[in-house]
């Protein structure tokens, strides 16, 4: 099964370079990469296709892949993906400081000190 979502040349026009429209459209294809993959998923069952309008396979063609639902599935994927990478470190104890050290207190051995001689 091919997947018509990650087809992709990124030299667009061909000439052997990559200008600089053609990266910033790399990226924008690159960001929604998601919502085209579940849309062309979700194309290839037929209830749920037939349900929601998709047009995405060989046989119908990809229009779909430009479509509200697409965008939808693609800032929904992003927004979880970033409240999941924020919440992975929220649920972390926070370690207290250590006590700060009195003159006297033994804790910690750093060595005798050695005064530097007059120059």
């Amino acid at each position: 099964m091919e997947l018509q979502a990650l087809n992709y040349v990124v030299d667009i026009d061909g000439d052997g370079q990559i200008a600089g429209w053609e990266a910033v459209h790399a990226v924008k294809w690159g960001f929604s990469l998601p919502g085209r993959l579940i849309i062309e998923g979700l194309g290839h069952i037929p209830i749920v296709a037939d349900t929601l309008g998709i047009q995405a396979s060989a046989a119908t063609g990809y229009a779909s892949f430009n479509s509200l639902l697409a965008t939808i599935l693609n800032l929904l994927f992003w927004v979880l993906l970033f409240l999941l990478i924020t919440h992975i470190g929220a649920n972390k104890k926070t370690v207290d400081p250590e006590p700060p050290e009195t003159e006297g207190s033994p804790s910690r051995y750093r060595g005798p000190k050695v005064s530097k001689p007059p120059m």
